[in-house]
């Protein structure tokens, strides 16, 4: 490693009490100097958005505060760029240096716009993508962000190839092929760069693919280490360090004795979302997929099934806390042990210093895709505050603080041929891997809840590589209770209290957000608008329509002219089936269609 600390202190020796504080300060610099330095820098400047969610602690958070909720009434559009695919676009772009870079979908390709000539192209680069045939993932051809650092762009392409490209010129630095497309693995990670690592993670845990995340050097893209999320402790980076809170990850060689059989060799668990990193402890954090296949008779003995105190199959549908420079893994927490209803873990967990009880912790913060929120020790995986359900939750009764587990609804769980006897909310996601967001100005953070529910089924099948692996069928999916589909929500993650709430009613208004200083939480509806939301009350204070969907997260940025802006890429897949006459005025066809433009807004 090439990033280390230098002081030049001495130790006074005249009170042993100094002389611990210089040897504790002098650890912590040590340990800051395990990040990336140029991203350290970057990150606090207050114009800069130079990786996906903004900073290492994942806030998606804007410190600038120009526009603010007195003049955000009078924003208006300054220019816009056509960007010219058909296809979602999910990853949010970055600002450094005067430029902005764009990252689309298949065919990936990397836009380099000249902040100040309005979006001049500065450069493209379109890598060959020879595997994008078999580049099948699972929802779409997404990619989830790209990172800067060092004067390099960092980004995957879908059919597993990882770039480091030169910000300046475009021209590519070195490239690294990093899955294997004959079982449909691919990646959509949005890379994080610590030291001299470049870590990524996979995505296929549709197709029994088996998650993991590595680590490639940043100047050459040679291979530092890699680890899968289950398996034997050597392939998961399970050694002396390993010191998980609970008791039921405290077994010996759980990435295996958790699963029936051999069948953690095809268990999911991939990492296709958001990374996050605390500088101080040299962690980094992230969740992990859906268990593979879904239905869980094929991860548990029949015998004894359900089996949820043993085939509690480690680490899928789970949050894990790794050594950024090594890559061993620290502790780990299962959010849906034995996970049955495809509750993946992609989006950001909060890297947040918060008082609770009284005391100062050292927080991880995340709204669970299986709809509980959840406050964490970031450095142990303690629960710190009781999960609170955000959204309408069946399939467990609550989280029992003493073991960490769930209190599972006995008639919510799934087997083969036997449909649940009750609906099971949320279905898929109560959030889902849109980026959320957290404001230190309300203390608040921020994210989109769904409300739907379903009845599950367990299906029969045999693994195929390449193929589907999920075997299972959703039956009476529905709205959940209430009639609200979707909400904008803000909640205090030390009382566990939620502050305000956007419902929506006609259709799922589950996109990403920003949170500014200027005390604003920008986001998109369904309905084709942008909006600007009062952070403390929710109050809607300005929308302007786009006629797009919303499938990235907006950033705000600084221009050359010293002023700040807000930018956001409209997006959409290609459904765009025609509107018949009776389709009622309110529905969201009414007020999108397939492209993608990059509107970028700015005051008078």
């Amino acid at each position: 490693m090439s990033h280390k600390s230098k002081t030049n202190g001495q130790r006074s020796g005249k009170a042993f009490v100094g002389s611990l504080a210089l040897l504790v300060g002098f650890l912590l610099m040590a340990q800051a100097a395990l990040a990336n330095n140029d991203l350290l820098v970057l990150e606090k400047e207050p114009g800069t958005w130079p990786m996906a969610n903004g900073n290492y602690a994942g806030w998606n958070f804007s410190p600038l505060d120009r526009i603010n909720t007195e003049n955000v009434k009078d924003l208006q559009v300054k220019w816009t760029f056509q960007i010219g695919v058909t296809d979602s676009l999910e990853a949010p772009p970055l600002v450094v240096n005067n430029t902005m870079y764009i990252l689309t979908p298949k065919p990936n390709t990397l836009i380099a716009l000249d902040l100040t000539r309005d979006g001049y192209i500065k450069w493209e680069f379109q890598p060959e993508m020879p595997g994008l045939e078999q580049a099948t993932a699972c929802c779409g051809a997404q990619t989830r962000g790209l990172t800067y650092a060092e004067g390099k762009i960092f980004f995957n392409t879908l059919d597993g190839q990882l770039f480091a490209v030169d910000a300046e010129t475009g021209e590519p630095i070195w490239r690294t092929d990093v899955v294997d497309l004959s079982i449909s693995e691919t990646t959509t990670t949005a890379p994080l760069v610590v030291g001299d690592n470049v870590i990524i993670g996979n995505e296929g845990g549709e197709r029994g693919v088996r998650g993991w995340v590595a680590a490639y050097h940043i100047d050459t893209g040679e291979l530092v280490w890699k680890y899968y999320n289950m398996g034997p402790d050597e392939e998961m980076g399970i050694g002396p360090r390993f010191k998980p809170f609970y008791p039921d990850d405290q077994v010996p060689n759980p990435g295996v004795s958790t699963w029936y059989g051999d069948s953690w060799k095809t268990g999911g668990g991939t990492t296709w979302g958001y990374f996050t990193y605390d500088p101080e402890s040299n962690l980094f954090f992230y969740g992990t997929a859906n268990c593979g296949p879904w239905n869980p008779d094929y991860r548990r003995d029949p015998a004894t099934a359900p089996g949820l105190d043993q085939y509690t199959n480690k680490y899928c549908a789970s949050l894990i806390a790794r050594d950024a420079t090594t890559g061993e893994m620290i502790w780990a927490y299962s959010y849906t042990p034995q996970d049955q209803w495809d509750f993946d873990e992609p989006g950001q967990a909060f890297v947040i210093d918060l008082e609770i009880n009284g005391e100062m912790r050292k927080a991880l913060v995340k709204p669970g895709r299986n709809g509980f929120l959840y406050v964490h020790d970031r450095l142990t995986g303690e629960l710190l505050t009781e999960p609170v359900a955000y959204t309408n939750v069946t399939w467990a009764h609550g989280i029992d603080m003493e073991t960490g587990r769930p209190i599972f609804n006995e008639k919510a769980l799934v087997y083969t041929g036997i449909p649940t006897e009750d609906l099971v909310c949320p279905f898929i996601a109560g959030n889902n891997w849109f980026n959320d967001a957290y404001s230190p100005v309300t203390g608040l953070i921020y994210f989109q809840a769904e409300n739907r529910c379903t009845r599950f089924e367990g299906l029969e099948g045999e693994y195929v590589p390449g193929e589907s692996y999920t075997l299972y069928r959703a039956t009476e999916t529905q709205t959940g209770p209430g009639g609200w589909q979707g909400e904008l929500q803000a909640w205090n993650p030390v009382t566990g209290e939620k502050v305000w709430g956007l419902k929506s009613y006609s259709s799922r208004d589950n996109k990403p957000v920003l949170a500014t200083a200027g005390n604003l939480i920008f986001g998109g509806t369904d309905q084709g608008v942008f909006r600007a939301v009062d952070a403390r009350t929710g109050e809607v204070l300005w929308t302007f329509r786009t006629g797009g969907d919303f499938r990235n997260s907006p950033i705000s940025y600084l221009g050359p002219d010293g002023r700040q802006y807000v930018a956001v890429i409209t997006s959409r897949a290609p459904n765009n089936e025609p509107v018949n006459p009776d389709v009622a005025p309110d529905a969201a066809a009414r007020y999108r269609r397939t492209g993608t433009t990059l509107y970028v807004f700015g005051l008078p």
